[in-house]
């Protein structure tokens, strides 16, 4: 039999077991436990159970693995015998068929071969699944009423709920906003609810939220496409809890563009407008610091859905900076435009500049905002005015007349108000006083005789109290009578002359409603009248 040198590296020293440790480290083969990390296979005994996979002397079978005895070799020992030997070969390769057996078994459970590939990371083939919760009606529950205390002739609560609020407020249909809100449980669940009406019981359920440890709440929501250019009521109710808020959603249509050549002005001056973004053969609405109530005027937009060159005239809005806002009738489309409103000072002249009471005075004014109702009052802004004109395209009022009323003495105020501009302006008068005569129809005469007045310069039309004697005991009235429409009456006031009365009496003839006072009287000795 041939020696064998001992430094000769047969190939059976290879599969020595005490040379295994070193051939596994020079070959730098990972350990069991990182293979399976990195393959991420799942427990061995659960997936096979659950795929009725075959024991491993069947797998090996079946993949037609060469028999351990092949593999591994024979060995001639020194007696004769042959020697089994376990090597790192057979181990690897018993992991590498249960890696891919593993692999094939989460193929299967997540849907086989059939789908799409995902390369989002969220999970096997096929389609993602339709979102059904914002299509979800949900009931919505009637807050529960809080404590209230008498607070004057009311009643307040006595602690404040949940509150929540939307900004922006105004968002489009397919627009995004916030909602922010307190007043919750601390880590409770609150579902956003749409409804339509506010007298709604029911609303769409448009997502959910969970609150803070302070009971805050912090949610983005997207208004549907289908709430329209309708207003709607945003629901925040906590889950499984009568607490819940309300807020308003404005919605709006889309948003135009809108330019001025003129960035500042009054109302009526003339300004010329373009504007873009609005649906063709549209009415568009005009408004002056306002989006609601009757427009100052209407544009039309053309075949482009653009209005060209179009001159208006500024409308009424508050002094300072204020907007053009244009409002598509149909598409209910917005377009704003900045202006800054200057403010106005009309002017005001009354004549004549001094009359009676009773008499007609006539006002004209200018410089007020066009086809604007003016307010017309006299001394105090106070209460109602004294009467109202109305103002013509150009601001202006031409002759208003009225009576002066009676009452009034002396020097008098005017003050005319805008009734939309606000702007003021103020004039005045003086009310003269009357100033009557009386004549006797005679001058003296004994006992029995009858007289009569002629009197003048009384109001038009007045009745007028005659009173004979003095003072406020010796003074009795004798009669009444009414002038004619020029203060004028002859032979009125018939007096029969006393036995007392034949050392002379005075007479006092005062208006009713002018207040004018006549005196006359009879003397006999004298034979004539005062």
């Amino acid at each position: 039999m041939p020696e064998y040198d001992d430094d000769w590296d047969v190939p059976e020293d290879r599969d020595d077991p005490e040379n295994e440790e070193d051939i596994l480290e020079d070959e730098d083969v990972p350990d069991e436990e990182e293979i399976l990390e990195d393959e991420e296979i799942p427990d061995e005994e659960n997936t096979l159970e659950d795929e009725e996979i075959p024991d491993e002397e069947n797998t090996l079978e079946e993949e037609e693995i060469p028999d351990e005895e092949n593999t591994l070799g024979e060995e001639d020992t020194p007696d004769g015998d042959k020697k089994k030997k376990l090597t790192w070969k057979t181990v690897l390769l018993a992991l590498v068929v249960f890696a891919i057996v593993g692999s094939l078994v989460q193929v299967v459970a997540r849907g086989g071969f059939g789908g799409a590939l995902n390369t989002t990371g969220g999970g096997g083939g096929g389609s993602a699944p339709k979102k059904e919760h914002s299509r979800q009606e949900q009931e919505i529950r009637p807050p529960k009423q809080p404590k209230t205390i008498k607070l004057g002739n009311q009643r307040v609560p006595q602690a404040s709920g949940p509150i929540i609020v939307i900004n922006p407020g105004l968002v489009n249909p397919g627009g995004s906003a916030a909602v922010e809100g307190g007043g919750f449980d601390k880590k409770a669940t609150v579902d956003i609810l749409l409804k339509a009406r506010k007298s709604d019981t029911k609303g769409r359920a448009i997502g959910s939220v969970r609150s803070d440890k302070f009971g805050s709440i912090y949610a983005r929501f997207t208004m549907p496409e289908s709430a329209g250019n309708r207003p709607a009521t945003l629901v925040a109710q906590q889950r499984g809890s009568t607490k819940a808020a309300e807020a308003k959603v404005i919605t709006g249509g889309a948003v135009g563009t809108a330019k001025i050549n003129k960035l500042v002005g009054r109302p009526g001056d003339v300004v010329t407008v373009t504007a873009r973004g609005f649906r063709p053969g549209e009415t568009i609405d005009v408004f002056w610091g306002r989006t609601t109530g009757i427009p100052v005027t209407t544009l039309h937009t053309d075949s482009s859905g653009g209005v060209g060159q179009a001159a208006i005239k500024v409308g009424v809005a508050p002094t300072g900076s204020s907007t053009l806002v244009l409002v598509g009738k149909r598409s209910k489309t917005t377009a704003t435009a900045p202006f800054q409103m200057l403010a106005m000072y009309p002017s005001m002249k009354s004549k004549p500049y001094a009359l009676k009471a009773g008499q007609r005075i006539t006002l004209s004014a200018n410089k007020f905002a066009p086809g604007e109702r003016v307010l017309v009052y006299i001394n105090s802004t106070g209460g109602l005015p004294a009467f109202t004109a109305q103002a013509n395209g150009m601001g202006q009022i031409r002759d208003v007349a009225f009576n002066v009323p009676f009452g009034l003495k002396g020097r008098q105020t005017l003050m005319a108000i805008g009734d939309q501009s606000r702007a003021v302006v103020r004039s005045g008068f003086t009310v003269l006083p009357y100033t009557p005569s009386a004549e006797p129809s005679a001058f003296g005469g004994r006992a029995g005789t009858t007289l009569s007045f002629y009197v003048a310069g009384f109001a038009p039309g007045e009745m007028v109290n005659a009173y004979a004697g003095s003072g406020s005991k010796g003074q009795r009235k004798i009669g009444t009578f009414q002038v004619d429409s020029r203060g004028k009456a002859s032979a009125v006031g018939s007096y029969k002359i006393t036995t007392a009365d034949e050392s002379g009496v005075a007479f006092q003839l005062i208006g009713q409603k002018s207040g004018g006072v006549a005196k006359a009287s009879i003397n006999m000795s004298q034979g004539r009248g005062d």
